[in-house]
């Protein structure tokens, strides 16, 4: 019984080890706590989860230096523009909140992917770095979409609300869930697109994930089988 109680807990310790996990459960709970109208606390919560991302994204994925050091510069201002917006709610503070904060999320996206399609072994890791990215390009959109209707008004056409009548946390609550949508390539059409920016990036990040699908993820069934082959063959000559 004490062997098989160990077995699981150095699974379990396994399962949370390595680069991308902090990061991949703090995106994942960034989604799932968005905050809505759900009130100050759920807010509260979206604001932690946010700076965990931040930290996460820089430090716990084994960048390189000159990368960490872009994406810290980038993080900096950027946390200090949403605390200012937060006490001192201004357009000009969002905008420039928006602008490092796009510019954060796709430079640490790329670099993931490119750590990702580098590495010639797939591991758990590597799988978890996948989805790390997956999640970081529909968030870095959903980010995009907002900067885009606070410049051009009514960019975006909602079914449910009224986005005259609502905060800017909701609003952008919307857009990620817009951005999943439209990154799963589902459609539901409760939210639509209507000006030319914005038709232009859902169009372009519509594109983006069934590439990513059908590139990325490709090549590492490709690299994984070409692998287990290699073994194959070893293990059968060692027999002979």
């Amino acid at each position: 019984m004490k062997k098989f109680m160990k077995a699981c807990v150095s699974g379990w310790l396994k399962l949370f080890q390595g680069y991308f996990t902090q990061l991949l459960l703090s995106l994942i709970l960034l989604f799932i706590f968005r905050p809505y109208n759900r009130g100050p606390i759920y807010l509260t919560i979206w604001e932690f989860l946010l700076i965990l991302v931040f930290f996460s994204a820089i430090f716990n994925c084994d960048h390189s230096k000159k990368v960490k050091t872009v994406t810290t510069c980038l993080a900096i201002p950027a946390l200090l523009f949403e605390w200012i917006n937060l006490f001192y709610p201004q357009k000009i503070f969002t905008l420039l909140f928006l602008a490092f904060m796009i510019i954060f999320v796709f430079v640490t996206t790329a670099s993931i992917i490119k750590r990702v399609v580098i590495n010639a072994r797939v591991r758990l890791e590597t799988l978890r770095g996948v989805v790390c990215a997956y999640f970081m390009v529909a968030i870095g959109f959903a980010f995009l979409y907002f900067f885009i209707d606070l410049i051009s008004p009514n960019s975006f056409q909602f079914s449910s609300v009224d986005p005259a009548n609502i905060t800017h946390s909701h609003y952008l609550s919307e857009l990620m869930y817009f951005s999943f949508v439209t990154l799963l390539c589902i459609g539901y059409g409760d939210i639509i697109a209507v000006k030319d920016a914005a038709q232009t990036c859902a169009i372009l990040e519509g594109i983006v994930g069934q590439f990513y699908i059908a590139i990325l993820v490709s090549r590492l069934v490709a690299v994984y089988s070409f692998f287990e082959h290699k073994l194959h063959l070893v293990s059968k000559k060692g027999k002979n």
